[in-house]
This record gives C-alpha cells, structure tokens and sequence, in this order.
C-alpha cells in the first residue's frame, strides 16, 4: 500500500511540473539540468518522438510517447474553422 502511495505522489509530481513546461518557450528546455527532462520538455513542444528516443528511464520515455501521440492526434484532427462565404454585390 506504500508503495502505492508513493508512485501516485511522484506521478501526481510528475504531471504537475511538466505541465509548467506549456507556459514557456522551446530555449527554456535546455535550461534543465537532467537530460530525461530534457528531452521531455522538447518533446512536448516538437511533438516529435525523436526527443522521447532519447530517454534513459523507461516510465518516462513511454509518458513520452504517448503525449506526442497525442499531440499529433490533436494537430492533425483539429477542427479548422472555415469563414462563412460572402457573396459579392454588383
């Protein structure tokens, strides 16, 4: 049960502060000093998992994975909005 408890506190962690990244620009990322968090952080804005590869710890490499997946997902099923037609007067 105590284990338990600590991986959901360090998950819950986890998603907190890698929700930070989405306020801050691309440079920001080569400010963090360990490599997996890193490549995260710069997965998160290319949405490429060419960043993910680069992972060491497995847990987050598959995190990885599946946010640009879903990233991609977003960008390409995106609704775009299609401005209404408006017929010219003679």
């Amino acid at each position: 049960m105590e284990k338990i408890i600590k991986h959901y506190i360090s998950a819950t962690l986890f998603v907190l502060s890698s929700s930070v990244a989405w306020g801050q620009d691309l440079s920001s990322c080569t400010l963090k000093k360990v490599a997996d968090d890193m490549n995260y952080c710069k997965a998160s804005f290319a949405g490429s998992a060419t960043f993910c590869d680069m992972i060491k710890n497995g847990e987050k490499k598959r995190e990885c994975y599946f946010m640009v997946v879903k990233i991609q997902r977003h960008n390409a099923y995106q609704i775009k909005k299609q401005e209404p037609k408006v017929e010219e007067e003679k």
